[in-house]
């Protein structure tokens, strides 16, 4: 159970530095953004291109924050025994295999340890924690 929860919080803290190297590398897509506007024919001014880096950046950053408080929270609770967390926990695992090859294998790096600390808490010495906890709690 220690290494799953630690194993969480590593994807977690994977989540957030991938989060701000999107943020930090979305202008650089400034040449590609123009080039691809400018190849299509269409004229954007470049404060609207400023607006949307702008906005791709907030948004990066505010889905990082997110994800980490999700995948800390969860391991949180599942690291006390509660069952539900670690369907959570392997949902937001699943869902992590969608970063695989962003920020330059931060992604794959979460997902990575997000997947192997689902396949630890879904073993026998996890589910017989899940389950005394479980047992400890039934009033008598």
């Amino acid at each position: 159970m220690r290494m799953a929860f630690w194993l969480y919080l590593l994807a977690a803290l994977a989540a957030l530095i991938s989060g701000v190297v999107r943020a930090a590398t979305a202008g650089a897509d400034r040449s590609v953004i123009e080039s691809q506007l400018a190849t299509s024919g269409v004229a954007v001014s470049t404060s609207t291109i400023d607006a949307v880096i702008t906005t791709v950046i907030i948004v990066a950053i505010i889905v990082a924050i997110i994800w980490m408080i999700a995948f800390v929270i969860f391991a949180l609770f599942m690291k006390r025994g509660a069952g539900w967390a670690r369907i959570v926990l392997t949902i937001l695992a699943a869902l992590s295999l969608t970063s695989v090859t962003s920020s330059f294998g931060l992604g794959a790096l979460q997902a990575v340890a997000a997947v192997v600390a689902t396949v630890l808490v879904w073993l026998r010495p996890a589910r017989e924690y899940f389950q005394a906890v479980k047992a400890s709690r039934v009033p008598r």
